[in-house]
């Protein structure tokens, strides 16, 4: 376990005097590094290994998928933390984030959820993301502990919530792998955080159950990570109540634009943003106590013979079925109808069955194409790597059509 109380002299050695590029491994030096940075007023720059620094993605606008080396110290100005995005749908883009952010971030965490030097959180996600750094920062700010992990590993991070853990973070699908394991009960947790990906329907009464208080969580690179979080106590719900000093409303297209102090004010290689406003491409509701619902990706709707189809409303419709494991909805390129629905999923189930359990759905939601792989393409945040999957599945097609169903082990 770190704790950053204990540590802080070490920590203040390791202020840093120029920028300082921090790759995901998980350990005592890379936390000490980010903190030293971050601390002596330096700038620490987060980024997945995957990325090759400085390079951008075809056609990429100036500025996107850039590196953590690419701007140097002139870029960074301002900044304390620069953080890639997770570049699941797009090419990663490089987050500026200012003392003035992270501190506001701090203080508005703490704030809704109510932690202090008290608590011990469980960390085991990458510290190249927002998701990993943030409990690092979080909890240095209240003086509270960290437990960490190098990777997730179910078992590890079961026995660690049947621990000295008060909090928690998770991704919908590392929830699920717990539970799946071990079904609990559970005793002592304050809070376990779940965002990162749309939630299935049941996941959070089954983790309630079990004595996991799940909390649905908004938030991306651009806020550090948590911008909304069901408060502790309301009723349960896949919804979130905006942090202190954070404000949410949705745009005409029906994109959620956030607004605070935590919010970046721009990207890697970019001027600042003139407008207050952030707009995602997240499409959400605001309910009438000024909760937010997280609906879906505008950029990843799949616009197929002019109708547009939801992946993630698809996705949770697969999950659902007997002798499918996981699986992942995208769209690729046809000549006749624009783009075809695809399936790539990881199960003992066959594309028959499964296309005759969707009937129930509109003809053009249910996939036309189905990939059956060993494993289904995520992200190190256990998030839908749609690119991948787009790339995958684009791979095996051809201009005379390919098969309707493949198999890929």
């Amino acid at each position: 376990m770190w704790t950053y109380a204990a540590a802080l002299a070490e920590v203040e050695t390791a202020v840093a005097s120029r920028p300082v590029e921090v790759r995901p491994t998980l350990t005592p030096d890379s936390v000490f590094e980010i903190l030293g940075g971050i601390a002596g007023a330096g700038v620490v720059l987060l980024g997945p290994a995957d990325e090759t620094p400085g390079e951008s993605g075809a056609g990429a606008e100036p500025g996107a998928g850039a590196g953590p080396s690419a701007g140097a110290e002139g870029a960074c100005e301002g900044a304390a933390l620069v953080v890639l995005t997770s570049g699941t749908s797009g090419a990663p883009r490089g987050v500026r984030l200012t003392l003035r952010n992270l501190e506001a971030a701090c203080r508005a965490s703490a704030a809704h959820l109510g932690h202090d030097e008290t608590d011990t959180w469980l960390l085991a996600l990458p510290l190249s993301h927002v998701g990993g750094a943030s409990i690092l920062v979080r909890s240095a700010f209240t003086g509270g502990s960290v437990r960490m992990a190098a990777r997730f590993d179910p078992p590890g991070f079961a026995r660690a919530l049947h621990g000295d853990a008060t909090m928690a973070s998770a991704t919908p699908a590392m929830l699920r792998r717990v539970l799946d394991l071990d079904p609990g009960p559970y005793d002592g947790l304050r809070a376990v955080l779940v965002g990162g990906g749309p939630v299935p329907e049941g996941l959070l009464e089954e983790a309630w159950s079990a004595g996991l208080p799940a909390l649905p969580t908004y938030g991306m690179t651009e806020t550090f990570g948590q911008a909304a979080t069901l408060r502790p106590g309301a009723p349960l719900g896949r919804r979130a109540h905006p942090l202190p000093g954070v404000e949410f409303r949705i745009e005409a297209d029906g994109r959620i634009a956030v607004k605070g102090e935590q919010v970046s004010p721009g990207y890697l290689g970019e001027p600042d943003r003139s407008d207050p406003w952030l707009t995602t491409n997240d499409l959400g509701e605001i309910d009438d106590d000024g909760t937010l619902k997280v609906l879906s990706r505008a950029d990843a709707v799949i616009v197929t013979g002019g109708e547009n189809v939801d992946p993630e409303r698809v996705e949770s419709e697969i999950i659902a079925l007997p002798g499918v494991s996981d699986v992942v909805v995208t769209g690729v390129p046809d000549e006749m109808w624009g783009e075809v629905v695809v399936a790539v999923y990881a199960g003992e189930a066959s594309a028959d069955d499964l296309r005759r359990a969707l009937r129930r759905l509109p003809r053009h939601m249910i996939p036309t194409r189905w990939l059956t792989v060993g494993a289904v393409p995520r992200t190190p945040l256990g998030k839908p790597d749609r690119r991948a999957a787009k790339a995958l599945a684009a791979s095996l097609g051809s201009d005379d059509g390919p098969p309707p169903t493949w198999r890929v082990q």
